[in-house]
């Protein structure tokens, strides 16, 4: 259907149409095998060699996985607050942004369309307390699953790891640190695929 209607406006072209984990393959890979990562409200993985994905660990979307995305990151910081996990300090300034009770979270999660997002939603909170301790020990903890329920399941430690998607690029330095601490060799962490296909 959508090559269908893609034919129909753009008469001559040769048009593909495959998944967003291709696209972001080829976009942050080019023609060379690596990994290729996709962590943004949700997260996935590929084996890439260059032209196509030959093995995909299946994320499992964000209540089995998701590991390390928006989504993840949200589930784990609401439910850190909401079991008083974290400090009085964060929780008080997290209180103050959201005004939110413990039953319209589980509205929201529960009864109400596309939770992962709503979820994900709560990055700019720990985008604005991130040098906070509690913050960076959460951020670690969830790249370091990413890594280790995802990448290291590849069995290739040679290739280097590519990453696209607003927490990959916005939490980059707690990334970095994750993949050290699981000797994965990181490449490129571009924001969105259109900014390197415009330099391919």
């Amino acid at each position: 259907m959508v090559h269908a209607i893609l034919s129909r406006h753009f008469s001559g072209a040769n048009i593909e149409v495959a998944s967003d984990m291709l696209c972001a393959a080829r976009a942050l890979c080019g023609h060379e095998a690596a990994i290729a990562c996709i962590l943004g409200t949700g997260a996935n993985s590929c084996l890439f060699d260059g032209t196509e994905i030959v093995n995909n660990i299946s994320p499992l979307g964000y209540i089995l996985g998701d590991e390390g995305s928006g989504a993840f990151l949200g589930k784990v910081l609401l439910a850190n607050i909401y079991k008083h996990l974290l400090s009085e300090e964060l929780a008080e300034d997290f209180r103050a942004v959201y005004s939110l009770t413990v039953d319209e979270v589980l509205q929201r999660v529960y009864r109400e369309p596309l939770p992962n997002r709503y979820l994900a939603s709560f990055t700019p909170f720990l985008k604005k307390h991130e040098s906070h301790p509690e913050i960076q020990q959460l951020l670690f903890s969830a790249f370091d699953s990413f890594f280790k329920r995802n990448i290291l399941a590849y069995h290739h430690p040679e290739l280097p790891v590519h990453f696209v998607g607003s927490i990959a690029y916005f939490f980059q330095n707690s990334l970095q640190e994750a993949a050290c601490h699981n000797n994965v060799n990181i490449g490129r962490i571009i924001r969105e695929p259109l900014e390197r296909w415009r330099n391919i």
